[in-house]
């Protein structure tokens, strides 16, 4: 079946499945992860709130993988492959939580403080509903509205890390224009 052809009853059943992973492996993770260190949280405060960056947690797993979600295969199947492995992504972000799988990274970190502060805004029900949609409508997770905008935040950043933006302003943007 077509993924845009989806019918609305199993997007609904995705997205509650998305949501309910998310919350597990926040609650796995959060139980071993550590506030954000102070020198990675300087790094970073010009372009996020202290309020945000106080509630952010990560854990680095040093050589263990986070393994695929329980959606995985069906993501890739309707994606035609377009899905990231996760035992390969560098990150990955669960509410607020940064699950790092190597080390963490400037870049990295950036980026997945834009899905915290993305979630933080538009609560988790709600960037589940953004996220699935997205995938669904794109089929592939990188066209993903949320993904794009975390993208081009982190360039942005790299690009010019003396020009400071707020990420919190730049989420609220997009939600008020309907872009995700």
């Amino acid at each position: 079946m077509d993924p845009v052809e989806l019918p609305e009853v199993r997007v609904a059943e995705m997205i509650s499945g998305v949501t309910a992973y998310l919350r597990r492996e926040r609650e796995l993770y959060f139980r071993a992860s550590e506030p954000l260190a102070p020198g990675w949280k300087t790094s970073v405060q010009a372009y996020f709130s202290g309020t945000l960056l106080d509630s952010v947690r990560t854990i680095i797993l040093k050589g263990a993988r986070i393994p695929p979600p329980p959606f995985y295969a069906e993501a890739m199947a309707l994606s035609s492959g377009n899905f990231p492995d996760f035992v390969h992504l560098a990150s990955v972000t669960y509410l607020d939580v940064i699950v790092f799988h190597d080390e963490i990274t400037l870049r990295t970190l950036f980026h997945g403080l834009v899905h915290v502060a993305q979630m933080a805004f538009l609560g988790l029900d709600r960037y589940t509903e953004h996220y699935v949609r997205g995938f669904v409508k794109f089929r592939s997770w990188i066209a993903i509205p949320l993904e794009a905008q975390a993208y081009q935040l982190d360039t942005r950043f790299a690009m010019s890390p003396a020009d400071s933006f707020s990420v919190e302003d730049e989420v609220r943007a997009w939600a008020e224009q309907s872009l995700y």
